[in-house]
């Protein structure tokens, strides 16, 4: 049996990675997720039907325990190729780390650009990269639907010509939009998710303020309430809970320098406003397979969450 895992964040290249391996070696992709966990063992009993193919686990670190062990159960019972994508590395297990950088580590940032405009085979002017990534921010996710814009524009890739073609991502990143709500800040939030539902779907929006709520009742969970917090306790705690270093340190109130003070949302949360807010987060995720008003169920989201919390208009 191979099982290989991808560990890190870096989407893009999990996904170039699995295309890859399908075009190489000829399989037939079979992407499996958190929502096939039930019936894994009636997908993998269907393997007969297929001559070779791939079963491509999109969020094993999503899984609860129990539904992991069993899906670990299962593949060993076959020799079907099996990817696994994790956040994280899984001993007794190749692991291939495809990580990307820290949201501040600009530099390799730039280079990591880079390295994605040689994959296109795109020409460009080395100050071109700064104002791209001034525009785009660190998500590689943008990044890639960025590089498709300039593409299609088939001139070498200049200052001037990524001005003029990239969207300016900068002041409207996903998770600025969920602090927002996390903090009641209804006006900035309404403001921020309007601009973001330009370029991502409702339902990764979702998704993202799920697990921006859900890293917090972790940190509620586990962290001692104190007035402020070291970083060293701030990464230890990040890797323990599987929490973004980043986002752990702004649920505790930790400022970065340059960056706006942080408010530490354990001094503002409890476990049954929490609850509440997840409880239904669980209704929203349920309404947007099947209303066609997707946008407008998030922005009463934010102001149920406002409401519960006692935030700012």
């Amino acid at each position: 049996m191979s099982v290989r895992v991808l560990s890190g964040d870096a989407r893009v290249l999990k996904d170039e990675y699995v295309r890859e391996m399908i075009l190489q070696k000829g399989l037939t992709r079979i992407k499996i997720d958190v929502d096939d966990a039930a019936k894994i063992s009636q997908i993998l009993s269907q393997n007969t039907l297929f001559s070779s193919f791939l079963i491509d686990v999109v969020d094993y670190s999503e899984w609860k325990k129990e539904d992991q062990k069993q899906l670990l159960e299962q593949i060993q019972k076959t020799s079907i190729p099996v990817i696994l994508r994790s956040s994280s590395p899984m001993k007794g297990h190749d692991s291939i780390d495809l990580s990307l950088p820290k949201p501040w580590e600009r530099e390799k940032w730039l280079e990591y650009i880079r390295e994605r405009f040689k994959k296109h085979s795109l020409p460009f002017q080395v100050d071109a990269l700064e104002v791209f990534f001034h525009l785009v921010g660190p998500d590689d996710l943008l990044i890639e639907r960025e590089i498709e814009k300039l593409i299609c524009v088939g001139e070498k890739v200049t200052p001037e010509i990524v001005k003029n073609f990239v969207f300016n991502h900068s002041k409207m990143q996903i998770d600025e939009m969920c602090f927002s709500v996390s903090l009641g800040d209804q006006k900035r939030a309404h403001e921020v998710l309007s601009k973001i539902l330009y370029y991502a779907e409702p339902v990764f929006v979702v998704n993202s303020l799920s697990r921006h709520f859900i890293d917090l009742y972790k940190i509620l969970s586990f962290v001692e309430k104190r007035d402020d917090y070291s970083w060293p306790y701030i990464k230890d705690i990040s890797e323990k809970l599987d929490v973004p270093t980043v986002r752990a340190a702004r649920f505790l109130g930790f400022t970065f320098k340059g960056q706006p003070r942080a408010i530490n949302h354990l001094q503002i949360y409890d476990f049954e406003k929490l609850e509440s807010i997840l409880n239904q987060l669980q209704v929203l995720d349920g309404e947007m397979k099947s209303s066609e008003n997707k946008t407008i169920l998030i922005h009463l989201f934010i102001d149920f969450v406002s409401e519960i919390i006692g935030g700012r208009t």
